[in-house]
């Protein structure tokens, strides 16, 4: 191409440019390290069976990571669009060169301020980890309805913030017929209500969850599909709570939301007709100032009707002590029991963890970290695939060295 049609071009480009805040922004999250099992071999990681999540502490097997890039590419007068990347990949933590696929979880674009009428709201449309609620311990999401998908958040209503989006999963198999690709698609509508005052640094946040399949073209669901569903869920979070705070969930879901028991859909499976029952109380308390305490309660039963359900208690603390802000201490007691719907049958598994950390500040969520752990695991299975083998009763010790760190 002749070099001089460029330069018009390149002018206004860089006339646009000169006005935009032009600064990448570098967030992100990452684990890896290195693990022993007593008894040979890698790292072994231990989940009881039947449960939705494990104790993380010295109990993470992989290398993963969250690269962010992003960039408010137009701002004018309180008025921004912020373009929004995140590249994450995870590999077994086993060689030298691990051949990975990395994953685009996040390609998104933020408007904030559009609406003149709206202030401080944010329009979004593209991929997006979206308005994500987890219990850091367990690693677990119990509200997530993360995906392609667009919305509308932080709507202002006086006494609470409104927020409305759709996210949308492809769910394999369940559909066919004329033109299908056999997958089914699940739209999830979300609707939140944040920021209720309840009490003095109490605050309550309610949503609903409600997910539909639908197929394309001449395909169709089968018969007896779940199809749809919904899940409720009530949050309140009380800040300045000993030096912390702390956070109770309740949450209902039926039919297709039973399934991830998160906020995503799966309509298409004929498995999922039943419902949830979920109440967590978790947080993180100062008693003293080299002192600190994470902590986790957990009660979850699905109830499904062709008793493929379970229930599952799960309590843990995570005491830190604090040599100095650069170095501390750490112990993780996990104890998880599910209960087999169909059997009756009960599995549980207690997990200890002795950590001594290196970290970037005195705070429990202090990160970069460096750790030396060493983790004994116990469990007792009744039921599922280790029930009635040598291993239904066992323990193992595993030791290693991890990082970790979010920025």
């Amino acid at each position: 191409m002749n070099k001089w049609r460029l330069l018009p071009v390149a002018s206004a480009v860089a006339a646009v440019m000169a006005g935009q805040a032009m600064a990448v922004e570098f967030h992100g999250y990452a684990r890896s390290g290195i693990g022993w099992t007593s008894g040979g071999g890698d790292q072994e990681c231990f989940a009881a069976t039947g449960a939705a999540a494990k104790y993380r502490l010295g109990n993470e097997c992989e290398t993963y990571a969250e690269l962010k890039l992003g960039q408010e590419l137009w701002a004018e007068g309180g008025k921004s669009f912020y373009f929004d990347t995140n590249l994450a990949y995870a590999i077994s933590q086993q060689n030298d060169w691990e051949q990975v696929e990395p994953a685009f979880r996040e390609v998104n674009v933020q408007a904030r301020n559009v609406f003149d009428a709206l202030p401080g709201a944010t329009l979004w449309a593209g991929k997006r980890f979206y308005q994500r609620h987890d219990v850091h311990m367990l690693d677990f999401y119990y509200w997530d309805i993360s995906g392609p998908g667009a919305g509308l958040e932080n709507v202002d209503l006086g006494f609470g913030k409104l927020s409305l989006a759709v996210t949308r999963n492809t769910e394999e198999g369940g559909a066919a017929g004329f033109g299908s690709d056999d997958n089914a698609y699940n739209n999830v509508f979300d609707i939140r209500l944040a920021g209720l005052q309840t009490n003095q640094d109490g605050n309550l946040e309610l949503g609903l969850d409600y997910g539909r399949a639908g197929t394309k073209h001449d395909a169709s669901l089968h018969p007896d599909a779940t199809k749809d569903g919904y899940m409720l869920t009530a949050q309140h979070t009380q800040g300045n709570f000993f030096g912390g705070f702390n956070k109770f969930v309740a949450q209902y879901a039926t039919d297709s939301m039973t399934s991830w028991n998160s906020g995503h859909s799966q309509g298409a499976s004929t498995s999922n007709h039943g419902n949830m029952l979920r109440l967590i109380n978790h947080g993180v308390v100062q008693p003293a100032s080299d002192w600190e305490l994470m902590y986790v309660a957990l009660y979850q039963d699905i109830d499904l009707d062709n008793n493929n359900g379970s229930t599952w208690y799960s309590a843990g603390v995570r005491p830190m002590y604090k040599w100095s802000n650069t170095m501390s201490t750490l112990l993780e007691l996990g104890y998880d029991n599910v209960k087999d719907q169909a059997s009756g049958k009960r599995n549980d598994q207690m997990k200890y963890t002795l950590a001594q950390q290196w970290q970037a500040g005195d705070s429990i969520w202090a990160r970069p970290a460096i750790r030396l752990f060493a983790t004994y695991a116990d469990w007792n299975d009744k039921w599922g695939d280790r029930a009635g083998t040598s291993e239904a009763n066992d323990g193992e010790v595993t030791f290693g060295v991890q990082m970790e760190a979010w920025w």
